[in-house]
């Protein structure tokens, strides 16, 4: 995926371009944040490749997600002629970082009062409730993209953290 930026749009509340150019640099920050519509569920891809490789996991998809790069620019969904998803690319949009991070807090809001009624969801992994509870990510940092590396990557032959897995018992699948 290539984020491109916008055609010389600024911020009209500080006169900054809306995105710098991201390019194909080795050290690009090319993270994807997945948002479920209804705030129930997020996911952190470390880029496109990742994203597009999630269906040979096995795991089926959830419902309707909207998809985020590390500075809350909403990115937008890029189909082949027979639907299948090959990209994303951003949209014209301002980045919304601040949008961003209250759906995260209400993913884990949900995610707490989910715990807090099906205790038994966190399965064998040791912890009592609350230290499960106040082991989730401070979401209150200012910069989104640190906000976000809080948050749980799956990686592929991994069957994930706490966090993770406590997020798909709570009704999301990806």
């Amino acid at each position: 995926m290539t984020f491109v930026p916008t055609d010389g749009q600024t911020d009209p509340r500080t006169d900054q371009p809306t995105e710098a150019p991201i390019g194909e640099s080795a050290g690009a920050d090319r993270r994807i944040l997945l948002i479920a519509a209804d705030n129930s569920f997020c996911h952190v891809y470390r880029d496109l490749a990742e994203l597009l490789d999630e269906p040979t996991y096995g795991d089926e998809f959830g419902g309707g997600a909207e998809f985020f790069d590390i500075t809350g620019r909403r990115l937008t969904t890029v189909f082949t002629r027979d639907w299948h998803l090959v990209g994303l690319q951003p949209t014209a949009q301002l980045a919304e970082p601040e949008t961003v991070r209250q759906r995260l807090k209400a993913v884990v809001a949900h995610l707490v009062q989910f715990i807090e009624q099906h205790p038994d969801s966190l399965g064998d992994s040791r912890v009592s409730v609350d230290e499960a509870l106040a082991d989730l990510p401070e979401l209150d940092h200012p910069d989104l993209g640190e906000v976000i590396g809080a948050l749980p990557v799956h990686v592929r032959g991994n069957s994930g953290n706490l966090l993770h897995n406590a997020m798909h018992a709570a009704g999301w699948t990806h």
